[in-house]
């Protein structure tokens, strides 16, 4: 097959939209031609991956990136509106169950092997699959790793956090060593979570202590993030901006907590793997990274999941559909994304072709938690409205609001939200 050659537009809306096109015979035959909607991702990372599937699959693609924070209204209203197109498009997992119920994910259960299926790591199949039935088919996962100032570490005379899994920090241990680093009136800090506000990066500590998320039909909240336990870790994650003063309230933008890790400001950042690249920029830092902490006597939860790609089942191009996106999601393009970009594979495969690499520090405690300890975000209808709700519950709290009267009010507008979904 041809690499293609590539023609951009511009809107003033959405990122660049990108023309895929396979070299033409001499006389050509016209290929048939995928409408896609992906996320905003650097032209570098995605138009590759999209090029070689759509060599291996015999079609053209047309390719909008949407930003990430105009995504899921693009999708609501393409979507909603029925039509045919777009015919493939991403999902982020937790959307999967959101719209399949509303009929727009064609079901792929009978699209894949069973060895297709395994592998894919579990977590990665748990996210695609709603009422039983695989609705989107994974691209790449999810981890977090505590890293760790050196420096900031040493002037306290305190011992690195281990990187061996069996002997990760607690929670305890970590507000311990936070508290006697910060100096929150030199703009030193012990301790922040990546996405500080996010459901992805918190519900793993009321996990931890026990606590559910949600329902198991996805259907209510009352009951679980106003549960004792939630509301004990939720007071924890509250003490560390208030009481202890160990993390800096506000501060919810990713790239604004990589650089206060990177100037080093900062002494412990829980966060993604991508700042194993975007810290290289930081050429004076000393760290190391550890995993995940858990509570004292509780369970270890790491959060996982990312992005999916789905089927819209009203597409007039579903056998091409179906080709391009098991070519998307093939063993093959699955080492090519990573390579690209270092996102974290959901193909076994992957990880034992390129063994080398992932026999790495960082990479052993990812692939352990992967297997081990990795546990996906609700499985709702209403993802949307219950992260949207919930986020603006634990920046209140951040702030100083009451824990337990904040999470009784975040659930019963979840419950309102989630009722529309319910036969």
């Amino acid at each position: 097959m041809g690499s293609g050659r590539v023609v951009r537009k511009i809107t003033a809306f959405v990122l660049p939209l990108v023309l895929v096109l396979g070299l033409a015979p001499a006389f050509p035959q016209a290929r048939p031609t995928l409408k896609m909607i992906w996320v905003g991702w650097p032209e570098a990372h995605i138009v590759p991956l999209v090029q070689a599937a759509a060599a291996d699959a015999s079609v053209e693609v047309d390719l909008e990136r949407i930003p990430f924070g105009r995504l899921f209204e693009t999708l609501d209203i393409r979507l909603g509106a029925r039509t045919s197109t777009p015919d493939v498009y991403a999902v982020d997992g937790p959307m999967t169950a959101s719209y399949a119920v509303r009929g727009h994910l064609l079901p792929l259960d009978d699209v894949f092997t069973a060895d297709e299926k395994r592998d894919w790591l579990q977590a990665c199949i748990d996210q695609g699959t709603f009422d039983r039935k695989l609705y989107s088919a994974p691209v790449v996962t999810s981890s977090q790793l505590l890293y760790y100032n050196k420096t900031l570490f040493q002037r306290a005379g305190i011992p690195f956090p281990p990187a061996d899994v069996r002997q990760r920090w607690t929670w305890e241990q970590v507000v311990e060593a936070a508290r006697k680093i910060a100096r929150p009136s030199e703009g030193i800090w012990g301790i922040v979570l990546e996405q500080t506000d996010r459901p992805y990066q918190i519900l793993p500590l009321a996990q931890s202590k026990g606590a559910a998320g949600i329902s198991p039909d996805g259907l209510r909240a009352s009951g679980y993030i106003d549960s004792p336990a939630f509301v004990e870790a939720m007071t924890f994650y509250q003490r560390l901006f208030t009481e202890w003063q160990v993390s800096p309230k506000g501060l919810f933008e990713i790239p604004q907590v990589t650089e206060l890790f990177g100037t080093g400001k900062l002494a412990m950042l829980v966060g993604e793997l991508w700042n194993l690249r975007f810290l290289e920029a930081y050429k004076g830092l000393s760290w190391g990274v550890a995993p995940h902490p858990y509570f004292q006597g509780g369970k270890v939860v790491t959060p996982t999941g990312s992005w999916h790609i789905g089927i819209n089942p009203r597409t007039e191009r579903r056998r091409e559909a179906i080709a391009f996106v098991k070519a998307f999601v093939s063993s093959k393009e699955n080492a090519m994304l990573f390579d690209l970009t270092r996102r974290t594979p959901c193909r076994r495969s992957v990880y034992r072709q390129k063994a080398g690499e992932f026999s790495l520090a960082p990479w052993r405690i990812v692939l352990y938690e992967l297997a081990n300890t990795a546990v996906p975000r609700p499985l709702t209808p209403g993802f949307r409205e219950y992260e949207n709700i919930l986020q603006q519950a634990l920046r209140d709290i951040q702030l100083g609001a009451d824990v337990k009267r904040t999470l009784q009010a975040a659930a019963a507008r979840i419950d309102r939200e989630l009722a529309k979904y319910r036969q």
